[in-house]
């Protein structure tokens, strides 16, 4: 009995400090339109997600239309054996999100993709959604899915409480129980320092 519990400790200590022994490991990949995808199942803010993702010489994924969105989502949500549930984001209306590479943290409503984290990127949307001040816009007619689409108004992003700079993509309808701001699959703004799982694209040479 002894020797056995010695084996678990060992074991235990093993994992913990070589191996990172967590649910949280066991990435998925899979390709579209040329680029190969990773869905990064480890919990990181937004700007840890970004920096794991240039140590691997790719980004974190930047959606420029509705193929991409939709593979992306699939791939996440159904193919990689993700829980929808796997954590909840109190910022973000009670449900799961998983983060992209979109930004608007170095000017308050100007949208970027920046999955690399550079400071610099293609200016997407501009301003907030219906549940903000309402005047937001896409910029040069770039595809944008923001929680509302499915009514064809905006909800989002909204910077509630005045801190939300990362977006990320809802595993549910929220916020949880009504779905009136966004469905599942559509982008939300939230607060970059939630620790998410995340997608990162590599371009293929």
């Amino acid at each position: 009995m002894k020797n056995l519990l010695t084996f678990f400790l060992l074991t235990l200590l093993l994992c913990t400090f070589f191996y990172s022994c967590n649910a949280d490991h066991g990435n998925y990949s899979f390709s579209y339109n040329g680029k190969t995808y990773e869905v990064v199942k480890e919990r990181r803010t937004w700007t840890e997600a970004a920096a794991y993702a240039t140590k691997k010489g790719a980004r974190l994924a930047e959606i420029k239309d509705s193929g991409e969105q939709n593979i992306i989502y699939y791939a996440f949500a159904h193919d990689a054996d993700v829980s929808p549930d796997y954590t909840h984001v109190k910022d973000g209306g009670g449900i799961g999100y998983f983060w992209i590479g979109a930004t608007d943290k170095n000017h308050e409503g100007t949208w970027i993709w920046d999955g690399a984290n550079t400071g610099k990127g293609q200016n997407f949307w501009k301003g907030q959604g219906a549940n903000g001040k309402g005047d937001g816009t896409a910029v040069n007619n770039a595809y944008v899915n923001w929680g509302g689409a499915y009514t064809k108004k905006y909800n989002e992003p909204d910077n509630y409480g005045g801190k939300q700079n990362a977006a990320a993509i809802g595993l549910a309808d929220w916020p949880i129980g009504q779905g009136n701001l966004g469905h599942m699959g559509e982008w939300n703004d939230i607060d970059e320092n939630n620790r998410l799982y995340f997608v990162i694209e590599y371009n293929n040479k």
